[in-house]
């Protein structure tokens, strides 16, 4: 009987996790729209397209964030190495990461932004593989409390997923 109510669990939690990798799926793919969408506005080219992305994802992905500023901010002490020695960068972080999208839709993006884009990034990103080496059980809090992943899926598209585009961003330049 024990193993039925375990099974049934367990089935439960998959297919809860379909429906949440889904629904991550429909999100990029809205960005990726619209990002075409928008690069093609302005005579699509590669750096075109890398700026659409990397704006609209920023935008989205602090709109979630800052929906829920107070869960944002809490989940993300549990892993940012930043954000666990300044809780205040926490509430601040989804400001940025909305200024960068602003910044990057403009048309303003430099190798400056780029290269702190990649900073920001890769710091994050480290925070992310320290709370996966450490095997802590923590939820992405990347997209707030919409979608509900483990911290690997989501937060290493997002982190190293940015930092790739502004590296390559920053050759293209």
């Amino acid at each position: 009987m024990n193993h039925e109510i375990h099974s049934d669990h367990e089935q439960h939690l998959e297919s809860t996790q379909t429906k949440e990798y889904f629904k991550f799926i429909l999100i990029l793919l809205f960005i990726t729209v619209i990002s075409v969408g928008h690069a093609n506005w302005f005579g699509f080219t590669l750096m075109q397209f890398l700026e659409s992305f990397m704006g609209v994802f920023f935008v989205v992905f602090s709109g979630f964030k800052l929906f829920q500023l107070k869960e944002f901010a809490f989940g993300f002490q549990s892993y940012d190495l930043i954000a666990k020695r300044s809780p205040a960068y926490s509430y601040v972080y989804p400001f940025v990461q909305l200024v960068l999208g602003v910044v990057y839709l403009s048309g303003l993006g430099n190798i400056y932004v780029d290269t702190f884009v990649v900073m920001i990034s890769l710091l994050s990103g480290a925070g992310v593989l320290n709370s996966l080496i450490k095997k802590q059980q923590v939820h992405c809090v990347c997209l707030g409390n919409v979608i509900k992943l483990p911290l690997s899926t989501i937060s290493f598209v997002e982190d190293f997923g940015m930092a790739l585009m502004a590296i390559t961003m920053i050759f293209l330049r």
